[in-house]
C-alpha cells in the first residue's frame, strides 16, 4: 500500500508538511445527538413531577367515591356483619389503590417516554416509549394492588403501624410503576431498556422508603403506612417521591449507558500510517 493510497483512505487525516499521516475513526452522529446530562435530568425530573401531580388529581377525583361504606346496624354487629364490613373495606381499599397506582403508572410511562424522546431529540422514539409506557404502566399499576393487597391484609394489625410491612407492600407497588416508567424513558431515549427498567425500579423503591420514614416522623396521624393514606397532602407526597426518584433513576441509567458507550469509543486506538 502506497503513501498516496493511505492518505486517501476513509477517515484519514491529511498529513501536514513533514508530518506522518494519522488515520482516525470517523466521528459518529450518535455522540452529537446525545443531550447534555443537565438536559436529560431536567426533562426526566420534570416529567416525574408532572406525572405525580396528574395522577394525584385523578386519584383525588375518585377517592371519595370509592370510600368504603360504613356499617349500618341498630346495635352490636354480628360476626357475619363484621366480616362483611371488613370485606367491603378491603375491596374499597384495593379499588382505590388500583386507581391510584394505575393512574400513576400510566402518567409516569407517558411522561417519561416523551421526556426520553425529547432528550434524544427523536419524536418517533418518544411516541413509542410514551404509548408503551401508558398502556403497560396503567395495566401493571392497576393489577398489582389486586395481587399484593391480599398479602397486606393477611399480616395487617389495626392496633399498630407496621413500617416494615408498609415498605414491603408499597415498595412492590411503586417498583412496578417505576420499572415501567424507567423502561419507557429508555425506549424514548434509545438507551438500554434493562438499565432504564432497573433504574426506575430502584428509584421508586427508594422513594417509598423515604416517604414511609418521613411520614412516620412528620405525619404520624395521617396513616401513611396504609396503601392509601388518610390525607390528600400525604397522598400527593407519596406520588411525588415515587415518581421523581423513579425519573432520577431512569436519568442516571441513561447517563451511565452513554458513559459506557463513550468510553468504548474513546478507547479505540488511533493508528499512524506512513
Amino acid at each position: 500500500m502506497t503513501s498516496n493510497e493511505s492518505d486517501s483512505s476513509p477517515g484519514s487525516v491529511p498529513p501536514g508538511p513533514g508530518e506522518p499521516a494519522i488515520a482516525s475513526f470517523p466521528e459518529t452522529t450518535a455522540g452529537r445527538r446525545d443531550a447534555p446530562p443537565i438536559r436529560v435530568w431536567a426533562l426526566a425530573l420534570t416529567a416525574g413531577l408532572v406525572a405525580a401531580f396528574a395522577s394525584w388529581l385523578i386519584g383525588e377525583a375518585f377517592h371519595d367515591r370509592l370510600r368504603p361504606r360504613l356499617l349500618s346496624t341498630g346495635g352490636i354487629p354480628t360476626v357475619d356483619e363484621a366480616r362483611e364490613s371488613a370485606n367491603g373495606i378491603r375491596a374499597a381499599v384495593a379499588l382505590q389503590s388500583s386507581v391510584a397506582f394505575g393512574s400513576l403508572g400510566a402518567a409516569l410511562g407517558l411522561a417519561l417516554g416523551l421526556a426520553g424522546g425529547a432528550a434524544r431529540r427523536s419524536a418517533r422514539s418518544g411516541m413509542i416509549g410514551a404509548i408503551l409506557g401508558t398502556i403497560l404502566g396503567g395495566v401493571a399499576g392497576a393489577l398489582t394492588p389486586q395481587v399484593l393487597l391480599p398479602l397486606y391484609f393477611r399480616f395487617y394489625d389495626p392496633d399498630r403501624d407496621d413500617l416494615l410491612l408498609a415498605i414491603v407492600i408499597q415498595g412492590g407497588l411503586g417498583a412496578v410503576v417505576g420499572a415501567v416508567g424507567g423502561a419507557s424513558f429508555a425506549i424514548g431515549n434509545r438507551s438500554p431498556v434493562a438499565r432504564g427498567l432497573l433504574g426506575g425500579l430502584l428509584g421508586a423503591v427508594g422513594g417509598v422508603v423515604i416517604y414511609e420514614v418521613v411520614g412516620a416522623l412528620a405525619f404520624p396521624l395521617d396513616q401513611t403506612t396504609k396503601p392509601i393514606s388518610a390525607t390528600a397532602g400525604t397522598r400527593l407526597l407519596g406520588r411525588i417521591m415515587v415518581a421523581s426518584l423513579a425519573a432520577a433513576g431512569a436519568a442516571k441509567s441513561a447517563g451511565a449507558a452513554r458513559i459506557g458507550q463513550g468510553g468504548a469509543k474513546m478507547s479505540a486506538p488511533r493508528t499512524r500510517v506512513g
